[in-house]
């Protein structure tokens, strides 16, 4: 196997997107069977699955104690044009691993090679996730039951951090990440010449009002709990002088529990309907990927902060964030740990300049190791 940061530095060159990632699944697979042909006798404690409905991959590791470990790593890239001039920077324009996917699954293989080597007595699952970028990948793992089959007593993932140094690891206990909620809302009028708008429906007008409102009520619901509403991206009208027959909104919103993300869902689909209502338009409200919040099991977030500051690295209490991950999936069923592991970026995690320092790899190695 590869050294742990030419593993980053192949990745990094071909980074795909969410449930495409075949080149990134097939260069894996390469390097894990390129190890186990090394030694019959150690290779006996291993076995490769592969799923049927996406390109992950799952490797178990049988030792001789104790229900199960899993140890996960995203796959997936973004679709960005790398402005990085990294040395290894993608090949493929347009798609960049800018949140440092390629990371983790050099940290994965770091723990691979190290468990392969030492051949410690716990059974181990090392998981590498596609999709985890909006498509929720965690859900499509999960559903295909293969790792329920197996005794599973916590689940282990990191992600790195902008903005702390390397040698930095950083948690929580309770909800860490939380739920996102990406949505879409369509509102469909009737064009018209600008000199003659009765004869028209502003689906412009409708969207604007809809805005609106749905400030209103955030900022109102906000008052008692903590939220975010979002619209990043607003499409309407053809030509400068003729009423908007089309209005699509683009959005998300954020909260830290299932009751608040369904309350604004209905709120958004009555409010859209009654905005659309109200001058004579048409509305189609479509709720795309949502995920679980990350909740940090307790026990295993004082074990992470014990092995992490015994190893000499610098251990920081972290606050709940509004960002979304699907380890939330694994975090629902199982005790869980999610950690941030300082990258020594500076730009923010889906930047095009984003480039974690490789230095990082081998902290990342080091604790998850340790976590065992």
């Amino acid at each position: 196997m590869l050294d742990p940061r030419q593993i980053r530095q192949q990745l990094h060159l071909i980074p795909e997107l969410a449930f495409a990632e075949n080149a990134t699944k097939a260069f894996l697979k390469a390097e894990l069977e390129a190890m186990l042909k090394q030694d019959k006798e150690r290779s006996l404690h291993f076995e490769l699955h592969e799923f049927t409905n996406s390109s992950g991959l799952l490797l178990s590791y049988s030792g001789t104690q104790g229900d199960y470990q899993l140890f996960r790593a995203d796959m997936d890239a973004l679709p960005l044009v790398e402005q990085t001039g990294y040395e290894y920077a993608s090949r493929l324009k347009g798609c960049m691993h800018a949140c440092g996917h390629d990371v983790h699954m050099a940290v994965l293989m770091g723990l691979i090679a190290r468990v392969y080597e030492n051949l410690p007595q716990n059974n181990i699952l090392f998981l590498f996730q596609p999709a985890e970028e909006g498509k929720g990948g965690a859900q499509s793992i999960l559903a295909e039951g293969v790792i329920q089959q197996y005794p599973v007593s916590a689940a282990f993932a990191l992600h790195v951090g902008s903005n702390l140094p390397v040698g930095t690891i950083s948690s929580k206990t309770g909800i860490f990440f939380g739920i996102p909620q990406e949505f879409d809302v369509e509102f469909i009028g009737k064009a018209a010449h600008v000199a003659f708008p009765e004869q028209g429906v502003n689906a412009l007008s409708a969207a604007i009002d809809f805005m609106s409102q749905m400030q209103n009520e955030v900022l109102e619901l906000s008052q008692s709990q903590r939220l975010i509403f979002h619209v990043g991206k607003m499409q309407a009208g053809r030509i400068r002088n003729v009423i908007a027959d089309s209005c699509i909104l683009e959005g998300t919103h954020r909260s830290l529990n299932i009751q608040t993300r369904n309350s604004l869902n209905e709120l958004i689909e009555k409010r859209a309907i009654q905005c659309a209502r109200s001058i004579g338009a048409r509305v189609k409200t479509d709720f795309l990927g949502s995920y679980d919040a990350v909740v940090n099991d307790q026990n295993l977030y004082e074990r992470l902060k014990e092995r992490s500051t015994g190893l000499g690295y610098r251990f920081l209490e972290a606050n709940t964030v509004m960002t979304g991950e699907d380890f939330g999936f694994f975090t629902t069923i199982y005790p869980g740990l999610l950690f941030w592991l300082g990258s020594g970026s500076e730009h923010s995690l889906h930047s095009p300049e984003f480039l974690p320092d490789e230095s990082c790899i081998q902290v990342g190695i080091d604790v998850m190791y340790a976590l065992l």
